[in-house]
Formats: C-alpha cells, sequence, structure tokens
C-alpha cells in the first residue's frame, strides 16, 4: 500500500512548501494539489481564494526532489486539453519524472458561473471529457495529432518534448458508469472518495468496465481518500466528530493515528492501492506533527 498527502491550496505558499517538503523528506508516496480557484459555495469557510493548482505542480517539481507531484483533478472545463498536454510534459521534464496527471470533468459550479465558463449538463461535460483525454492522449504519444472533433481542433499539432515517462501516468476520478468507461480506456490510476467498507462495491463496478473494453482489471490502481482529523485529546475527537456531522456529504475518518491505521487497513483489504489523506482539516499548527505520528502508525500497512 502507499500513502499519500492532499494538500490545501487554501493556505499561504509558505506552509503548502513546508508540508510538501516534509513528505519528500521520506515517508510519503505523492503531494497531490487539488484545482480551484476559490472553494466551493457550501465549503464551512466560505469562498476563500486557492492558488492556482499547475503553477503550484511546477513550483514544487524544483522545490522537491524525490516525492511523486499529483494534480487532483485538473477539470478538463478551465483549460484547453492541448494546454494541459504541453503543461504536463513540461513538468515532468522539470520533476525528472515524477507527475502523476489527474483529471476529472470539472464539478464546481460558482467557479465557472465566477468567470463566465461553459459548465453544462453531466452529460455534456462527460462528452467534452472523453473527447479532450482524446486530445492529450493522442499528443503525448504521437509525434503529429490531426483530429477534428465536436469540442476540439487539432491539425498536425506537435508536443514536444514528450514526457520522461512513457506513458505518462494518467488518473482519471469518478464513479459514474461513462466515466468508468473512460478510466478503463485510458486511465493507469482511479480516485474515487469512499469510508473504509464502502471500497470493494465501487471497485467491483470498474472491473466489470475493464472486463466492457477487454482491458486486464488489475492494470488499473485504484485510490480513495476521505477527509482526515488527527485527535489526541477528548476535546479534539468532539470537535472531530461536530466537523464531520457538519459535512455528512463528505467520507471522514477522525481518532488516533493508530484508530485512522486500522481503518485504512479495512481499505486495504478491499483492493486500495493508494490512500490519499487531505490535510484540510487539520489546523495548520498542527499538520507536520500530525502527519509524522500518520507516518509512523501506517508504516506496518506499507
Amino acid at each position: 500500500m502507499r500513502f499519500s498527502v492532499w494538500l490545501d491550496t487554501g493556505q499561504p505558499w509558505s506552509g503548502l512548501l513546508n508540508q510538501a517538503q516534509q513528505a519528500d523528506a521520506g515517508f510519503w508516496h505523492c503531494v497531490y494539489v487539488a484545482d480551484h480557484f476559490v472553494a466551493s459555495a457550501d465549503y464551512l469557510g466560505g469562498e476563500t481564494g486557492m492558488l492556482e493548482a499547475t503553477a503550484t505542480v511546477a513550483a514544487l517539481a524544483g522545490a522537491t526532489s524525490r516525492v511523486r507531484l499529483g494534480t487532483l483533478v485538473l477539470a478538463m472545463t478551465y483549460r484547453h486539453p492541448a494546454v494541459l498536454a504541453n503543461w504536463a510534459a513540461t513538468v515532468d521534464h522539470a520533476s525528472n519524472g515524477r507527475l502523476t496527471l489527474g483529471l476529472g470533468t470539472g464539478a464546481q459550479v460558482n467557479e465557472h458561473e465566477h468567470y463566465g465558463l461553459e459548465f453544462g449538463t453531466p452529460r455534456q461535460r462527460v462528452d467534452r471529457f472523453s473527447e479532450g483525454l482524446d486530445v492529450i492522449t493522442a499528443l503525448l504519444a504521437r509525434s503529429r495529432t490531426t483530429m477534428h472533433g465536436r469540442h476540439y481542433r487539432l491539425d498536425d499539432a506537435p508536443c514536444d518534448p514528450k514526457p520522461v515517462q512513457s506513458p505518462l501516468p494518467l488518473l482519471i476520478g469518478g464513479s459514474g458508469p461513462r466515466m468508468l468507461r473512460l478510466v478503463a480506456r485510458h486511465a493507469s490510476q482511479w480516485n474515487n472518495w469512499s469510508s473504509p467498507g464502502s471500497f470493494r462495491a465501487m471497485t467491483e463496478k470498474l472491473d466489470a468496465a475493464c472486463d466492457q473494453v477487454g482491458r486486464d482489471p488489475e492494470t488499473v490502481a485504484r485510490s480513495t481518500q476521505a477527509l482526515t482529523i488527527v485527535t489526541t485529546t477528548p476535546e479534539q475527537e468532539a470537535r472531530a466528530v461536530a466537523r464531520a456531522d457538519r459535512e455528512p456529504w463528505r467520507p471522514v475518518l477522525h481518532g488516533s493515528p493508530d484508530r485512522i491505521a486500522d481503518a485504512v487497513a479495512v481499505w486495504r483489504d478491499e483492493g486500495v492501492d493508494e490512500v490519499i489523506f487531505p490535510d484540510r482539516a487539520i489546523p495548520s499548527d498542527q499538520r507536520r506533527d500530525a502527519f509524522d505520528a500518520l507516518a509512523e502508525a501506517l508504516a506496518p500497512l506499507v
């Protein structure tokens, strides 16, 4: 099993860099960042601003040397897929082959409204996402790409230099039937939120999607996450329970590091390859100690 951190881009750059370099120093497999410009309208802290994802990952490429760097996930609605392909190839060189390119359809309504970006229905977003995946995978693999689709048009388009990694690891987040078929067609890694005990039913749907397209399900790595709150006192545990109650739509892990490790062991038995720990529910002045304690508790599960 692998363990990774998902850093809060709503914090100052100095704090994010500190956490990334802590992860780079040892135990953690990958540092992920989300692709948002402001927090969602229903976020508990309000519509706070956030560091832009592609610039953040590019900067971390030069500030770290070992840990992998990933996006969880870049929204296809925010950038042309040809731009994403060229960005990804460049950052893979800058990081010496440490990028995981995470992609999704785009799901946050308030950002699209603020910036006048086309959002569309779920069906329209998946249509656009599917075509964008074809653009990205073609540009990263072929010397030149010509493609005339409904959403994107390319004529003899290059993407050079190619990534260091061949193929570049592609992560797709999503759980609907069409999204799972796209995972089966394109992705090296699949991601979805879950609670320990619920993942097996979800992963069986991915296995079925792989069977439909003739792919060995074992070739798709599976990752998951839940909002994580590390507690060491009864007072902290009470606050964690209250926080979980305020976000009932979001899976939450809370408790001591050992208790969280016991929950992670359930995920391991369900076939999870990588568990990703978001840091945003942990107070900023407690994050270093919390992640050090988690690393110690999780080490036997590696």
